[in-house]
Order: structure tokens, then sequence, then C-alpha cells
């Protein structure tokens, strides 16, 4: 029984962590890869589930198939973090007198798209960058300690071409 209990719960976290990594693949337009993972998940969770449903007057198999599912939730954000997959563009806003704040940027290998805006308190300059997902928070907390008054915002692209990426 126990055993039993360790397999629903255990295959339960297996299971949505896949699927959780499946959905962000999925948002991102990676299509193969997707369908992969989705095919292993759905297997498990088959497997979970019709052990469950042969019991369901036993709420504690019940109960261990929700707690799984619960921390599939957070196991499989933890792992799509690590792998940090895919890219990040990070905008920034930032006065027009912090210009070597671009030159920095660029001297470090990043590809810096820079043009004037008019804001409220007067010249800005808007950044465009996108860089590979891992680093996007070293970039916007150097951005941040250079400008502290920086207007910074990361976005995920789906889609790209061209251009000149850091790939570092």
């Amino acid at each position: 029984m126990i055993l039993q209990l360790l397999f629903i719960f255990f295959a339960r976290v297996i299971d949505v962590s896949l699927g959780t990594i499946r959905m962000i693949l999925v948002i991102r337009g990676d299509k193969i890869p997707a369908a992969i993972i989705g095919f292993f998940e759905i297997l498990v969770y088959t497997v979970a589930l019709g052990m469950v449903v042969q019991a369901l007057s036993d709420p504690v198999k019940l109960l261990v198939f929700c707690s799984g599912f619960a921390l599939g939730i957070l196991v499989g954000s933890v792992i799509e973090e690590k792998l940090a997959l895919g890219y990040r563009g990070i905008q920034v806003t930032i006065d027009r007198d912090q210009l070597k704040l671009v030159e920095e940027l660029r001297e470090e290998g990043l590809a810096v798209t820079c043009w004037e805006a008019s804001g409220k308190m007067g010249p800005k300059l808007v950044l465009s960058i996108i860089v590979k997902r891992n680093m996007a928070g070293a970039v916007a907390d150097k951005i941040a300690n250079q400008a502290p008054d920086a207007f910074i915002v990361l976005m995920e692209p789906k889609y790209f071409q061209g251009g000149y990426i850091k790939k570092k």
C-alpha cells in the first residue's frame, strides 16, 4: 500500500513537472519537443490516474494524487527556471545623459539598439536588448545599479530573426 501511494505521488510530481515544461515550450513555439514531452507526461498521468480511479473509495489515494499535482507545479517551475530556455528581451528607458551606459553594455558584447524618446521628466533613451534568458537577470541588475531611475521591462520574445545576440 505504501509503495502504491509513493508511486502515485511521484508519478504526479513527474507528470505535472513535464506538463509545466511542455506548456512553456508550446508558448515559445517549440512544438516537437513539447509533443515528445507530452507523450511521456500523459503516459505517467494515465497510469497514476488508473490507480486512483480503481480506488475512489480510498480518500488517501486521492489526497496523495492531489498533493503530487501541487508539488509537481513547484518542481516543474523550478526545473524550467534552471533550464532557462530561450531568450529575453530587455527594454530600458533611461535619461538621455546616461549614454555612457549604452557604450558599457556594448563593450560587454551586448547588442543594444537605442533611440531617443520624450518622457514626462525630459529627454530619454530607450534601449532594446535581446539576451539568452540565463543572462537577463544579470544584465537588468547591472543596468539598475548604473542607472537607479531606469525603467526596465523584461519580455519573452516568441520569435525573432536576424540581428546580433550575445551567445554566452
